[in-house]
């Protein structure tokens, strides 16, 4: 065979081998990558997540205070229509 034709050879199999190295050295380092901005992403996720249920929360504690307010408030009117009913015996007055 002529000289030029085992000069492409060699060249072939050096540029060849460069791929495969390249490709195997960067591989990991991709992986890597795409666990960090996985990771990344589920911290932005869980911090949404906690944004919304402490609002959801503080919600609530308002929701329950109003009750309790309303609660308190249909127990004196139910008290005060039982103080003026002249049909309720004396005793439970």
């Amino acid at each position: 065979m002529a000289l030029w034709v085992w000069v492409v050879i060699v060249v072939g199999v050096v540029l060849a081998l460069l791929l495969l190295a390249l490709v195997v050295i960067g591989t990991p380092t991709r992986r890597l990558e795409a666990r960090r901005e996985k990771a990344a992403e589920l911290r932005r996720e869980a911090e949404e997540r906690l944004t919304s249920a402490s609002r959801r929360e503080a919600i609530a504690r308002q929701e329950e205070a109003r009750s309790r307010s309303e609660r308190t408030a249909g127990e004196q009117a139910l008290q005060q229509a039982d103080a003026i009913d002249p049909d309720l015996p004396d005793a439970s007055r």
